[in-house]
């Protein structure tokens, strides 16, 4: 399945990576992860865990444990492609509006 990363998602990893750079033990740690992560929502068939919202019941999310970031996705079958809406640093308090 291809995995497609919007605008939204691609300017959050960049401010978080950024961060990450500056202030991380391990400055690599972020991108290495968001990279592997990727990867392994195209390789696998049911990725991530439900995560609804009124505006996208099919929204899903994924962990990145050593970060602790969350990918937010919709997966769609029709078009065999998964769409990462944002990327979400896991340590705020409030969930991304999406």
């Amino acid at each position: 399945m291809n995995v497609f990363i919007s605008k939204r998602a691609g300017r959050a990893a960049t401010r978080i990576d950024a961060r990450w750079r500056k202030h991380a033990d391990f400055p690599s740690t972020f991108a290495q992860e968001l990279l592997e992560a990727i990867d392994f929502l195209g390789s696998i068939d049911t990725p991530g865990t439900p995560c609804p919202t009124e505006k996208r019941p099919g929204l899903k999310r994924l962990l990145m444990p050593k970060s602790p970031c969350h990918i937010y996705f919709e997966i769609d079958d029709r078009k065999q492609m998964i769409r990462v809406l944002h990327v979400w640093d896991g340590r705020r308090e409030t969930a991304p509006k999406l």
